[in-house]
């Protein structure tokens, strides 16, 4: 059968997968959204379009979409299925600016371009790095020997389907190797709407790097050759040190735990049934001490940085106690249906994203399903299952600010929290459907069907009782999609395999497979006039420092010009000793910041901007001369404002101008 030789050769056909896909330079960024963001002539003159939606953004008109959503040959932008999402900043505004940044700086540990002491790439955003922690940073390899564009797409693609195999994997040891429900399992995970929204960013890493080292400690523990107990050693040591070097407390310490967990019930399932040998406690302490060794080695340079950023006001300064949500989030996983879209009003796509799972039918189903005994390999989906409704009430309820602390929950948020909960209670949602189709008794089903009824009907009620979740959906895709999860829920009682299995693809594709585009290339970024004409200047002065004005604050960088103003992780001591020598201002710039800045003819002035990670400067002639900028890149007259204090060297047609200082 073709499902049997898809399986037996999965691994062979990711491989070819990724190889065209890197070959054809396909990736899931946004970055055409610069387009919308000030920056779009070509240097053929022609301004490059970017859509965010086919339908507008307070509608989903599904016959738009569905006319738009595919396009052969690519669209200008380069996208060849979806929409870019202007949310992404974090991902295209951000993330993926400075790993180009660091293919054209020679991919540094510090890099140069970002302010004028630079900034640590380790810290941000798991930026690619020539450096020995770049073995536990797999996505990147490709920056460092294919360029950006096809670094980019090796990033997205090695990541994609490496998520898609461990997914698989990890729900064969779910479910007992359901084949089946593991297929739909790798896609449920991959394709949870919480992990692609964040897809580049930590949560993405989190959860992948948490399957791997799941899976490998498992595979490690069942196998007798020596051979792939060392390779899968590496592997565990690549995962250790990538899961680490994240470095994003939110999501590492509910994941954790998580890891922890399933290290302990394997480890003693192995030693119980006599699997663990002298030379087993060797392999694990050497993968342990070198991963740490490298980890160690690689914060042990980053010191100043990761201080820096811990002891930042924002976000580093933030102890939370969780309690920020509400019950009515039990509900939101109907949201994701409609996410990929349509905007919501009163939150972002990012935020509002969760999963969709059958966490609230586990709890009140699980006395019908599990006998009076608890069996050991159940022990793993009951932690889940538990877990998961710990960390939903640490989210709506909270905790002590002591125990906060001593658990490092202190470090997580009630969003993140639930996104981690999201993702798990997929985990909970496949070991618990394998559990019914292995063990259900079917003298139970007339009460189970009513219980799952009405658990439907209060998802229902919570739903509408929530203002902003009812008039962003509508009623009637609110009676379509719980007709979906009721029909889906029976079928898993009713063993009707074919039907769950048809409506869970339906749903996952709808809300997971959305929402990120396929892109080709990364010409909507070279090949803008606005690139060519920084490129141009850099390689005339390549000691030249810039400022930028407009939002292109993060833009420069991309093509090696040393820029002061930036998207910085932690603050710029060097250019703060100058701004603000008596530190007046440390309690505003001493933060996660996107740097607004403005020449000015007043006094340099420190402020926080409109949002707690926004930094707006207005920089005074007098310090501007102090720094030694040579360019500012800007949309204003700035001859019209200072007179012949600058020249005019550059100007689009999108505003952009580029002003050389006279001295």
């Amino acid at each position: 059968m073709l499902s049997k030789f898809l399986l037996k050769w999965r691994y062979l056909i990711a491989l070819l997968l990724f190889i065209i896909g890197v070959s054809f330079e396909l990736h899931g960024s946004s970055i055409g959204n610069w387009n919308n963001f000030g920056v779009s002539e070509m240097v053929s003159g022609e301004k490059n379009v970017t859509f965010n939606d086919f339908s507008g953004s307070d509608s989903a008109d599904w016959i738009e979409i569905a006319k738009n959503w595919v396009s052969i040959p690519p669209r200008t932008d380069g996208t060849v299925v979806g929409v870019p999402r202007m949310i992404r900043t974090d991902e295209w505004l951000v993330q993926t600016p400075y790993a180009i940044s660091q293919v054209s700086t020679g991919n540094q540990f510090n890099n140069p371009t970002y302010g004028l002491s630079g900034m640590n790439m380790v810290l941000a955003y798991n930026s690619p790095v020539l450096d020995i922690s770049v073995f536990g940073k797999p996505f990147n390899w490709g920056f460092l020997f294919l360029g950006a564009s096809r670094g980019l797409s090796w990033y997205w693609c090695f990541k994609l389907l490496g998520m898609l195999l461990l997914s698989f994997e990890f729900a064969m040891i779910l479910t007992k190797k359901n084949r089946f429900l593991s297929v739909i399992g790798s896609f449920w995970i991959t394709f949870t709407p919480a992990i692609q929204w964040w897809f580049m960013q930590h949560l993405g890493d989190i959860v992948f790097f948490s399957l791997a080292i799941m899976v490998g400690t498992h595979h490690y523990f069942l196998t007798k050759s020596k051979l792939f107990k060392c390779l899968l050693a590496i592997g565990l040591s690549s995962s250790i040190i990538g899961f680490v070097l994240v470095i994003y407390p939110a999501f590492q310490v509910p994941f954790g735990y998580l890891i922890a967990i399933f290290f302990f019930i394997e480890f003693i399932s192995a030693l119980r049934n006599r699997r663990v040998l002298r030379s087993d406690l060797i392999i694990m302490s050497l993968t342990l001490l070198s991963a740490m060794s490298i980890v160690g080695w690689t914060l042990y340079r980053s010191l100043d940085a990761l201080s820096a950023t811990l002891n930042t006001v924002y976000p580093g300064g933030r102890v939370s106690l969780g309690g920020e949500l509400e019950m009515s989030r039990f509900s939101d996983l109907l949201l994701n249906f409609i996410l990929p879209f349509k905007i919501p009003t009163w939150t972002n796509q990012v935020e509002a994203a969760s999963s969709v799972n059958l966490l609230p039918f586990i709890i009140p189903l699980l006395p019908f399903v599990l006998h009076k005994k608890v069996k050991r390999e159940q022990v793993f989906g009951l932690f889940l299952t538990v877990y998961c409704l710990l960390l939903a009430a640490f989210a709506i309820v909270g905790i002590p600010e002591l125990f906060a602390k001593v658990s490092l929950f202190s470090y997580v948020t009630g969003g993140r929290a639930w996104q981690a909960m999201s993702v798990m209670s997929v985990f909970a949602s496949l070991w618990f459907i394998a559990l019914v189709w292995g063990s259900y008794e079917r003298r139970a089903l007339k009460i189970s069907s009513f219980i799952v009824t009405a658990v439907v009907a209060v998802l229902g009620f919570l739903f509408i009782k929530k203002a902003d979740f009812i008039g962003f959906l509508g009623k009637n895709y609110l009676l379509l999609f719980l007709m979906l999860i009721l029909f889906a829920v029976l079928a898993v009682l009713f063993k009707k395999k074919v039907i769950f299995g048809s409506i869970m693809a339906f749903l996952i594709a709808l809300s997971g497979m959305t929402v990120n585009p396929v892109v080709k290339g990364l010409a909507v970024i070279e090949d803008k006039q606005l690139t060519r004409g920084i490129d141009s200047l850099v390689k005339e002065n390549q000691e030249g420092i810039w400022l930028t004005e407009n939002k292109a604050y993060n833009y420069p960088q991309m093509f090696g010009a040393k820029t002061i103003n930036s998207v910085r992780f932690y603050p710029d001591l060097e250019l703060m000793k100058i701004l603000d020598p008596h530190g007046d201002f440390e309690s505003e710039w001493n933060r996660y910041a996107h740097m607004n800045v403005s020449v000015s003819p007043d006094k340099t002035q420190i402020s926080v901007g409109a949002a707690p990670d926004v930094l707006d400067i207005k920089l005074s002639l007098e310090d501007f001369e102090r720094l030694g900028i040579d360019y500012v890149l800007t949309d204003r007259d700035l001859n019209a404002l200072f007179g012949s204090s600058f020249k005019e060297i550059y100007q689009d047609s999108d505003s952009n101008k580029i002003y050389e200082w006279n001295r």
